[in-house]
C-alpha cells in the first residue's frame, strides 16, 4: 500500500479540484488563509508567550581606588580561603554518601591542599564530628517513642 507513492497523480487531482469554478472558491480560500492566519498567530502570541527579560541591576563590590596591593591580595585570599572552606564541606558530605554506599572515595590530595591553605583551620575542620544516624535495628533496640498527648484547643 505504501510502496508505491503517486505524488504527481495526487498533485494533478489537488489542482484539478481546486480549478474547478465553483461559486464560493474565493471566499472559501479566503477564509481559510484568515483563519490558519489567525489561530497560527493566536498560538504564537498568547499560547507561546515570550516575555522580554527585564532590566536587572548587578550590584558589585566597590572598592576604594587607593587601595594598597596588600589589602587586594588579602581579599584575594579570604575569598581563596573560603571557597576552600566549602569545597571542604563538599568533600566531607561526598564522603558521608560514599560511606554510606560503600564506595571508595579517596580525597586525600584534596585534603593536603586544604591543610597548606587553610592550615590549622583545616585541622579544626576535620576534626568536627559528623553527625551520625542511627541504623534502624538500634532504633528498634531503644523501644517506642513516649506518646505525646494531643494539645487541646
Amino acid at each position: 500500500m505504501f510502496n508505491n507513492w503517486d505524488v504527481g497523480g495526487g498533485l494533478g487531482d489537488f489542482w484539478a479540484y481546486i480549478r474547478e469554478p465553483r461559486p464560493h472558491r474565493w471566499t472559501m480560500w479566503g477564509v481559510a488563509i484568515a483563519l490558519t492566519w489567525v489561530i497560527f498567530h493566536g498560538v504564537s502570541q498568547y499560547l507561546i508567550p515570550y516575555e522580554k527579560p527585564e532590566r536587572q541591576i548587578i550590584y558589585f563590590e566597590n572598592w576604594q581606588a587607593d587601595r594598597s596591593e596588600a589589602d587586594i591580595r588579602a581579599d584575594w585570599v579570604a575569598r581563596a580561603k573560603e571557597t576552600t572552606r566549602e569545597n571542604a564541606r563538599r568533600r566531607a558530605e561526598y564522603q558521608k554518601l560514599a560511606d554510606l554506599l560503600g564506595v571508595d572515595y579517596d580525597s586525600s590530595e584534596a585534603d593536603k591542599l586544604t591543610r597548606e591553605t587553610l592550615g590549622q583551620e583545616a585541622d579544626e575542620l576535620a576534626k568536627k564530628p559528623a553527625p551520625t544516624r542511627s541504623t534502624l535495628a538500634e532504633r528498634a533496640a531503644r523501644g517506642p517513642k513516649p506518646a505525646t498527648a494531643p494539645r487541646q484547643p
